[in-house]
């Protein structure tokens, strides 16, 4: 295994676990997004598309390499995506749960959760360019 993969495979599971984390928290994960601003209907496409983009990771390659290559894209972006919505929040005084990992993740928003999501983006750009 080399190490573009196993940085695919890494991030894969992280997103898995992290989406599959959500659906089991039930409604607790959308009325957390919401108190995140985020849409109810956004919040469900979230735990979705992060179990689907992360089996694409982990799996994608025996696709191809094109495959595997726009699941990784696709993580990037919602990692981005992730860590402006977590900075936006750090501003604020009042900082909500993250629950970034369902009901596993409590704590109110902090500089740890920006420093995982871009840990995660380099392995997302380790995974990308071999």
């Amino acid at each position: 295994m080399n190490v573009s993969t196993l940085a695919a495979t890494a991030t894969g599971a992280v997103f898995v676990y992290a989406g599959a984390a959500k659906l089991l928290s039930g409604r607790e994960w959308p009325r957390s997004a919401a108190r995140l601003g985020v849409p109810k209907w956004v919040a469900v496409v979230v735990m979705i598309a992060e179990v689907v983009i992360g089996l694409g990771m982990v799996v994608g390659n025996a696709l191809g390499d094109s495959w595997q290559r726009g699941f990784l894209v696709a993580g990037g972006a919602m990692l981005v995506t992730f860590t402006a919505l977590l900075a936006s929040q750090m501003r604020r005084a009042e900082r909500p749960p993250c629950m970034c990992f369902g009901g596993a993740s409590q704590r109110p928003i902090g500089a740890r959760d920006i420093v995982r999501n871009v840990s995660l983006l380099v392995l997302v750009l380790i995974a990308i360019v071999p």
